[in-house]
């Protein structure tokens, strides 16, 4: 009886230091696989998001026809670039005419992939270098290293030539799109026609190109200009009736089988950015000159000159000025006056009369009107800056200039990039500070 408890007490005692000592081994081996998990997160978490940050390459790709259609046309390039460059991530960024250079200022991009126009007006602010042409894939299976404008009517439309668009209703996409709307002026203008003065209006659209087609198909354009080879997928795609549109000016080319109505110009340049990796954009060109060898629909060449793109762009760039010059004078007058700003004009043109009658000097003529702004802006920019000034609404500018209020917003937004401006209100009383600091320094 003695015995028995005593013995129980040593067993229990026994036991329950057993289970005491397995229970502290387990937690200092618990707490020490916590320790070095610590110690794991701690050193090596932070460099793994920096390698990975690293290995993103982001292409940035004008996207013409919407980033809908445009992830499906670039997807396959995004992978075949992704299997050649093993240990990063390709990543495709959808850009615009107007976003591009924001992106590339802030280092958001380290290749771009857009038209020839775009890349020399990009090229004179950011440093780039071509690393490829497109060699984009035909309808029957050929390559092309070109491509140009459509002007398209309806099969119905009583336009044959260029120069039938003086009084008609012109859709493009931007002034400064190159395959969307530059190419069908230069073109145009040896017709003696130019777009932005004699058609009756003048609509820019923006992306997807698509929306100018439907509506020259719906009748509510007489004419859009886009690039070559849309009409021709539109029609494969069925959102086109075959045999319902032709492009003016057809007789331009008799070699190329897309509709076109302009000369043939160099296809999309891949473009390396400054700042981009040197072993990062050799192995990217390596990987372009090899695709021909791939499934690529659209595969890359060896870069080709844009000598001739060049030519056109600076032409174009030469008549926008000349425009500004004869147009924005009165214009930007009324725009500056409607903003409170006459009897600061008014002081500072007879304080200047007063200070060059003491130096003895006659006063010279006005100067131009892009010396007075130092931002050349086209005949309908200078309309809609007006009617800012004025203080009327897009709505009420579309009406009174009788465009659409989308053309408004666009042409709004051009000129608050070009003033550097992030309100209608900046925007003005940016415009009066050009005028008379302009004015001060004569």
């Amino acid at each position: 009886m003695n015995g028995r408890p005593a013995r129980n007490d040593t067993t229990l005692s026994w036991w329950l230091n057993r289970v005491g000592v397995v229970r502290r081994a387990r937690s200092r081996l618990w707490r020490g696989l916590l320790s070095v998990l610590l110690l794991v997160c701690l050193f090596t978490t932070p460099t793994r998001a920096q390698d990975v940050e690293r290995s993103i390459v982001r292409v940035g790709v004008l996207a013409h026809r919407g980033w809908d259609e445009g992830e499906a046309q670039w997807s396959q390039l995004a992978t075949y670039l992704q299997a050649a460059l093993s240990g990063h991530v390709v990543r495709f960024v959808p850009v615009t005419l107007t976003s591009a250079g924001p992106l590339i200022n802030a280092g958001g991009l380290d290749f771009l992939i857009t038209n020839p126009g775009h890349y020399i007006d990009l090229a004179d602010r950011y440093p780039m270098s071509v690393l490829a042409t497109r060699k984009r894939t035909l309808p029957d299976g050929a390559h092309t290293l070109q491509f140009g404008s459509a002007v398209l009517v309806r099969a119905d439309s009583g336009l044959s030539t260029l120069a039938d668009l003086r009084g008609a209703r012109v859709g493009a996409v931007a002034p400064q799109a190159f395959g969307g709307f530059q190419l069908a002026w230069f073109e145009a203008r040896a017709q003696g026609v130019d777009l932005f003065d004699d058609p009756a209006d003048l609509a820019f659209y923006g992306f997807p190109q698509d929306a100018i087609v439907a509506d020259v198909l719906k009748g509510k354009l007489d004419a859009g200009v886009v690039r070559s080879g849309l009409l021709e997928r539109l029609v494969a795609e069925g959102a086109v009736p075959r045999d319902t549109l032709r492009a003016l000016n057809a007789n331009v080319t008799y070699t190329h089988p897309e509709a076109v109505s302009t000369r043939l110009y160099p296809e999309w340049p891949f473009l390396a950015l400054a700042g981009t990796d040197p072993a990062m954009r050799d192995a990217v060109a390596l990987a372009l000159l090899q695709s021909a060898a791939s499934d690529l629909p659209d595969p890359w060449g060896a870069p080709v000159s844009y000598h001739d793109a060049r030519t056109l762009v600076s032409a174009f760039s030469n008549r926008a000025g000349n425009a500004a010059d004869a147009d924005v004078t009165g214009t930007a007058l009324s725009v500056w006056l409607s903003a409170g700003m006459a009897v600061t004009v008014a002081a500072l043109a007879g304080a200047l009369v007063l200070l060059r009658g003491r130096r003895g000097r006659p006063a010279p003529g006005p100067k131009s009107a892009k010396d007075q702004t130092g931002v050349p802006l086209t005949r309908r920019e200078t309309q809609v800056l007006s009617q800012i000034g004025a203080g009327k609404s897009t709505k009420e500018i579309a009406a009174t200039l009788g465009i659409s209020p989308k053309t408004v917003e666009f042409h709004r937004a051009n000129l608050l990039r070009k003033f550097e401006a992030r309100s209608s209100a900046q925007l003005i009383a940016r415009a009066g500070e050009q005028f008379t600091g302009s004015e001060i320094e004569t």
